[in-house]
């Protein structure tokens, strides 16, 4: 393993990191936010959070320097994938630790973790409460972590060249996006303009529809980055119709693959999105989806308020889970229970690949459908050939088999880890905790049950303060770049 290599690229994320600290920092000071938040800005703290990730990353840097990036192999580019969010979350929690809130190890990192891989979990109580410049913090790294940090990686590192590609395919879920001819930085380039200009349109409008600067500068963020941190312990239950309908539309915008729309602006025609069956399914399934749980809600004992604001409550809260982003207009956990399971399959789906979404991705739930109805035609007729085709394109060999793959890790993760949050969590109902595992592992953030909307994960303890922000990592990389981490052969023969 070239590990001046790793060093070099980690020591250039731990650089990137201290910047976003410096910048939200700063920004503490410039963001008006109203009496309704702390203006304490926690100096030292800041400081010295800053300038320990400058020097770790300083140090990485220079000890690197030398690294030969033309000659980087499969396990230096995997390793440096997981490393990234291992280290950078290590990082990222400093604030929470030297600053006001002033959490515990466990907490701190649970709250990193839970901001860089956009699962929106938390465990911090009264957030109006909490200085502005650690509610910015939140919403900071959750954006970058929205696009993927790596993603922003690759960017500035250019003398990867080529080999940059490797390290940036094992991080996106971006596989087989129609952007052929376009170069790693001019990819990254479109990608961060796209999601930069998504910030600013969302951010705007939330600020004519009735939040603060400060309220609509940090929504804005985790809104696009579909992850879900905000800036209130209700979170959207005391925003107005409006926002929430604007929430709702941009948290659908971005559950689609953003190389969609590059695609879609370089060729300035719809027909990438016509071919696109990812999409279209996936608008499919969020109006079923919202039907369904709307005919559910309509005659049970929950539909309180005006149908108008049910309505616009209930769509916002399916759109809000099937793209993990993990807002709530009201408690979901007081729903039918037929509402409920509705939720918890949407939850594990998730959003397109491509997008800032988590979850299994609709591309994978397809691609397993048609391959389960050519595997039942086989019973009949042994001697046909079918191809699998998804967008039109035949689906290589290797990508069923890492569907299939991906698929079943998931589900005997999600056993295995309920399993052993159950032994730790006697307190705590086996819903309840079998639902927080799903959702950190989709990075949705809220489950159900005490881990609902109206809750949050302070009540856990150590070990599952560890064991979640795992699962947020495992479940942001989809998988199979971590558990091939954890393989003999990478590190002896590639």
């Amino acid at each position: 393993m070239n590990i001046r290599l790793v060093a070099h690229s980690l020591g250039i994320l731990l650089l990137l990191v201290a910047a976003a600290m410096t910048l939200c920092f700063l920004g503490g000071y410039v963001l008006p936010a109203g009496d309704e938040y702390s203006g304490e800005t926690a100096v030292r703290g800041w400081a010295l959070a800053i300038g320990l990730t400058l020097l770790a990353g300083g140090g990485l840097f220079v000890f690197g320097r030398r690294a030969r990036a033309d000659s980087i192999l499969r396990k230096d580019a995997i390793g440096i994938v997981g490393l990234a969010w291992f280290v950078c979350g290590i990082f990222a929690a400093l604030p929470y630790i030297l600053c006001e809130p002033h959490l515990p190890v466990s907490d701190a990192f649970f709250e990193g973790i839970s901001g860089l891989t956009t699962t929106g979990a938390t465990v911090i109580n009264n957030l109006s409460e909490q200085p502005k410049t650690i509610l910015l913090w939140r919403s900071l790294t959750q954006w970058l972590g929205g696009m993927g940090i790596l993603a922003m990686f690759v960017l500035v590192l250019s003398s990867l060249g080529a080999s940059g590609i490797t390290i940036f395919r094992a991080e996106t879920s971006a596989h087989g996006q129609d952007l052929s001819g376009a170069t790693l930085r001019h990819m990254a380039r479109w990608l961060w303009l796209l999601y930069i200009a998504l910030t600013l349109i969302c951010g705007f409008g939330m600020w004519l529809l009735g939040m603060t600067p400060f309220q609509a500068i940090n929504h804005a963020m985790t809104t696009v980055a579909t992850g879900g941190f905000g800036t209130e312990d209700t979170s959207f239950n005391g925003f107005g119709n409006g926002l929430k309908v604007w929430t709702t539309l941009f948290m659908f915008l971005c559950g689609i693959s953003l190389p969609l729309y590059i695609a879609i602006l370089r060729k300035r025609s719809w027909q990438p999105l016509r071919k696109n069956e990812e999409a279209w399914l996936y608008a499919s399934l969020l109006a079923i989806f919202c039907v369904i749980a709307i005919s559910k809600r309509l005659y049970s004992d929950d539909f309180v308020s005006h149908w108008s604001d049910e309505l616009i409550n209930t769509v916002f809260n399916v759109v809000s889970i099937m793209t993990s982003t993990g807002y709530a207009s009201g408690d979901y956990n007081l729903w039918p229970p037929a509402a409920k399971g509705l939720l918890l399959f949407a939850m594990v789906i998730g959003g397109c690949a491509g997008s800032t979404a988590g979850g299994l991705k609709v591309s994978r739930i397809l691609l397993f459908v048609r391959m389960l109805r050519i595997e039942v035609e086989r019973v009949y007729r042994p001697n046909q050939v079918v191809v699998l085709r998804l967008n039109g394109h035949p689906v290589p060999e290797g990508a069923r088999g890492q569907t299939f793959v991906i698929l079943t890790a998931g589900a005997a993760i999600m056993a295995f880890a309920g399993y052993i949050m159950l032994a730790f969590e006697p307190n705590h109902s086996a819903d309840g905790c079998l639902s927080a595992v799903i959702s950190c592992l989709t990075n949705v953030g809220p489950g159900f049950k005490e881990f609902g909307p109206m809750g949050n994960f302070s009540g856990l303890t150590h070990v599952s303060k560890i064991l979640l922000p795992l699962l947020m990592i495992v479940g942001r990389l989809e998988y199979l770049a971590v558990l091939a981490l954890f393989s003999k052969g990478l590190w002896r023969h590639y």
